[in-house]
């Protein structure tokens, strides 16, 4: 067993550095809570909440030249903080790795004349860089993924990129329309997953000044950790409490999402009635073969629906509009039929975390320090039924055994909460049909 087991000791503490206003002192040391959250395609953020005795703090962080006040409005500010359950703590067991993030917001709280608090949120630094825009109605020549390249080349120079390839033509333009880089790279990802080399959807992945946007197919999942829920042997679980949501109802919307259009070059009408296959036109578990979940057996998810034209009258199908065909020459490099099929695949291929979701609070675990592996790795549990006790009145039938929760589940979120005598790290996780057409992550 390769997966990382986390590990306590003593007490939590918080490294904390101001990179930009006094590098040489370590603030962690009046921490009272903080958080640390990741999600997929959403980057992460940080919020710290500091004790400030006489204003200490606020007098040294928000005044002087070198300080808030002076820098915050034109420039950067960013931190170095890592969590950890000592002094000694390493990662990843014992510790988080150090982590960048860039000042969002710096708030001041107080119930006295002798002491206050501060509280500050933070975030990625991609993120950061690259909201800021200045309105360009520019315009970029080259693949998709080259276009993304340039724009954070000009606009987040300090940010290391990498991005996977699409088969688009390298002739291509591209205008900004006034829009942020952020949001001229997401209208582009937007509709983009049917270019990438295995046509899954794309994931964009934050860690300090690195930046990674690939599709899920690029990524080789990992079996990242391993936790346990004995039932009565409390003392010795790493998963302290757990929810899960079961939703069926997504059946409704997506067993199949299809869409519709007119190709100008071609003059060809692509719908449902045209695409008598269902090959082109339509989302669905058959057309995304490529996608990564998690392993499991028929006991411990959900049976996928039928969805061929005359066996799924149980459930729904549902429409989204496509993407316009890319210009009316066929610059794009592609026939309208190989990529129409691009915002319905990437809705339906981001939806497959919400069938079976899970949250496991477990001991916390540095582990979980960015955003790299969110949505392809995964982690492992062992999870048995409660030994029977003399008082109880249910069937022991399946206690002792491993429960349906047990094995595999794809992670795409994890959030550390963090106080003086705790750390609690809350993961966020998912299975999808067990029979599914797909690549399987796990043991």
């Amino acid at each position: 067993m390769t997966e990382s087991v986390p590990q306590v000791q003593n007490r939590p503490q918080v490294k904390l550095i101001f990179d930009d206003i006094d590098p040489s002192h370590d603030y962690g040391i009046n921490f009272t809570k903080v958080e640390f959250k990741g999600m997929l395609n959403g980057g992460y953020l940080a919020k710290f909440e500091l004790n400030d005795p006489h204003f200490n703090l606020l007098t040294k962080l928000l005044e002087g030249n070198n300080a808030y006040f002076a820098k915050a409005r034109k420039q950067k500010l960013q931190i170095t903080f890592q969590l950890k359950w000592s002094k000694e703590g390493e990662y990843p067991k014992s510790a988080t790795k150090e982590q960048k993030a860039i000042i969002l917001t710096m708030r001041g709280l107080g119930e006295g004349s002798d002491i206050g608090r501060i509280e500050i949120i933070a975030i990625d630094p991609p993120s950061w860089y690259l909201n800021k825009g200045n309105a360009a109605g520019s315009v970029y020549t080259g693949k998709i993924s080259e276009v993304i390249r340039k724009v954070a080349a000009d606009y987040a120079p300090d940010i290391k990129l990498d991005i996977g390839e699409t088969k688009d033509s390298a002739k291509n333009k591209w205008w900004m329309m006034r829009q942020d880089p952020k949001s001229f790279i997401s209208s582009l990802i937007d509709w983009s997953s049917s270019i990438t080399e295995k046509q899954t959807q794309w994931l964009v992945v934050s860690d300090g000044d690195h930046l990674t946007i690939k599709e899920q197919a690029a990524f080789t999942p990992q079996s990242r950790a391993y936790y346990t829920y004995w039932g009565q042997k409390a003392g010795r679980d790493t998963i302290k409490s757990w929810e899960v949501l079961a939703d069926n109802a997504l059946s409704l919307v997506q067993t199949k999402i299809i869409t519709q259009g007119c190709s100008a070059v071609s003059g060809q009408y692509l719908d449902k009635v045209t695409d008598k296959y269902e090959k082109i036109v339509f989302a669905k578990d058959s057309t995304t073969p490529n996608k990564i979940i998690a392993k499991v057996d028929q006991k411990r998810s959900f049976t996928k629906p039928p969805d061929s034209n005359t066996d799924n009258k149980a459930v729904g199908w549902t429409t989204v509009s496509s993407v316009p065909e890319i210009y009316s020459a066929g610059d794009l490099g592609l026939r309208y039929d190989e990529y129409i099929d691009g915002r319905p695949r990437g809705m339906w291929l981001n939806m497959i975390n919400s069938l079976l979701r899970v949250k496991f609070k477990v001991v916390g675990h540095g582990e979980w320090s960015s955003c790299v592996g969110l949505g392809v790795d995964t982690i492992y549990v062992t999870w048995f039924g409660a030994a029977k006790s003399k008082t109880d009145d249910v069937s022991d039938a399946n206690q002792g055994q491993l429960w349906w929760m047990d094995g595999n589940w794809l992670v795409y979120g994890f959030h550390h909460i963090l106080n003086r005598k705790s750390w609690y790290t809350d993961l966020y996780c998912a299975r999808f049909d067990y029979d599914s057409q797909s690549k399987q992550a796990g043991r």
